[in-house]
């Protein structure tokens, strides 16, 4: 009920109570005029009767006897003393809370099964849980963060399977250029990321977060944690300009280089974000938004 909704559901009791209390006001300025201004005209003084005064005789002034105090004697019991206690009965405590029982981690040379059990049990899109490579996860995992804060990516350090697609490359007559429609093989490990909400994702970090340090800490970081390192990473990927156009390559040897000098003396990290398409890093870059708040919370 609103403020004028109440108002006027309590409007005649209101007016009940002002009516009485006019009532009242009313009785009390009459029984004033009543009692303090007649009608009918004051009526004359009349003069009092003369009366005699006798003299008393004299008398001696009166001088009680005097009376002495008895002693008073007050007996006050002595009470026992009371005990005071904090504490209440038994049957009146409330019971305490059972503690949660704290579920221990495996050693983390033998991490590999129970972190896949993990993962298995998350909602990943349907198909896409198997992209992850399920040896040795938590040391790759730090290696590829640790790396990638660096601007380097190391191939022996993976913790998704590279795409089955080759590299795609557009030929015109001599020239070649990346190939946009290379663009769609990274498709499915942007839809991998997406389909688990961030702080599912978070809460899991969370949960290896002792096993995270302990293979940070063999990377030789012994006195800083693992999630440091990785918000690092973020900072580093989400710093990178979002790059489109036409990218000319070349081919030296067996692997493919950008002809562009300034392009090719970019850092690994640097060209696999051009390798995966613009649209595939914007997604890539709202992920790790979220990730990077959720990390901070």
């Amino acid at each position: 009920m609103t403020e004028r909704e109440s108002s006027e559901a309590s409007a005649p009791g209101q007016q009940l109570y002002y009516l009485g209390l006019a009532a009242v006001v009313l009785v009390i300025l009459i029984a004033g005029w009543l009692l303090f201004r007649s009608d009918s005209p004051a009526p004359e003084p009349q003069p009092l009767p003369a009366v005699e005064l006798v003299p008393l005789p004299d008398a001696e002034p009166y001088v009680p006897d005097p009376i002495e105090p008895a002693p008073l004697t007050e007996i006050v019991p002595v009470l026992p003393p009371e005990t005071v206690s904090s504490e209440l009965p038994l049957e009146a405590l409330p019971p305490e809370p059972e503690p949660e029982p704290e579920l221990e981690l495996p050693a983390l040379n033998e991490s590999d099964a129970d972190v896949s059990q993990a993962l298995l049990q998350l909602p990943w899109q349907p198909g896409l849980a198997g992209l992850f490579v399920r040896e040795d996860m938590l040391r790759r995992l730090v290696v590829l963060t640790d790396n990638v804060s660096r601007g380097q990516i190391s191939s022996d350090h993976l913790v998704l399977t590279t795409p089955e697609q080759p590299f795609a490359v557009r030929r015109q007559d001599e020239q070649l250029t990346l190939d946009p429609a290379g663009f769609r093989r990274y498709e499915p490990y942007l839809t991998l990321l997406e389909s688990v909400p961030v702080a599912t994702q978070v809460a899991l970090l969370r949960h290896y977060q002792p096993l995270l340090d302990e293979a940070f800490a063999e990377l030789g970081y012994p006195d800083k944690p693992f999630e440091h390192r990785l918000l690092q990473a973020i900072d580093y990927l989400l710093a990178q300009p979002v790059m489109d156009g036409v990218f000319e390559l070349e081919l030296p040897s067996v692997m493919y280089h950008f002809a562009e000098p300034h392009i090719e003396a970019m850092s690994d990290v640097q060209k696999q974000l051009i390798r995966i398409g613009p649209d595939n890093q914007r997604r890539l870059n709202q992920h790790l938004t979220k990730l990077r708040q959720a990390l901070q919370e």
